[in-house]
C-alpha cells in the first residue's frame, strides 16, 4: 500500500510563492533550495517547485506517493498502460516521476534521496 508523502504545486516564482505561504500558514518552511521550499505540517508535507507549468502540463496541486525503490512502481504503472509526464527527475532532495490518470489528472511518485 502507498501511502501519500506530500502534496505540491508548480510555481513559477519560488521566492514570491514561499513568502505567500509564509504569511498564509504563519510558520518558516523546512527548506528552501533553489527549486524546492517545503511546509511541515502536523506530519504532512507541502511542497513548492519552481517550474514552468508549460513544462509538466499541470495548474493545480499533485499529489505524490512514496514509492521506494521508484523503478518498480513507475514499472508498474506502465504496465498497465499509464504514461509517465516527461522524465523522471533527480534532485538534492528525491526523485519525481509524474503520471496522468485516466482522467488528465496529474499524480505523482516519489523516492526520497538515500
Amino acid at each position: 500500500m502507498m501511502i501519500i508523502a506530500f502534496v505540491s504545486y508548480s510555481v513559477a516564482d519560488l521566492d514570491s510563492a514561499v513568502e505567500f505561504y509564509q504569511k498564509v500558514l504563519e510558520i518558516e518552511p523546512l527548506f528552501h533550495r533553489e527549486d524546492w521550499a517545503e511546509f511541515k505540517l502536523e506530519g504532512q508535507r507541502f511542497a513548492l517547485k519552481k517550474e514552468t507549468l508549460l513544462q509538466t502540463e499541470c495548474t493545480g496541486a499533485i499529489v505524490y506517493f512514496m514509492a521506494k525503490p521508484i523503478q518498480i512502481f513507475i514499472d508498474r504503472l506502465e504496465g498497465f498502460g499509464t504514461k509517465i509526464v516527461g522524465t523522471v527527475e533527480t534532485h538534492s532532495y528525491g526523485k519525481l516521476a509524474r503520471f496522468k490518470d485516466p482522467e488528465g489528472n496529474i499524480f505523482g511518485l516519489y523516492e526520497p534521496p538515500e
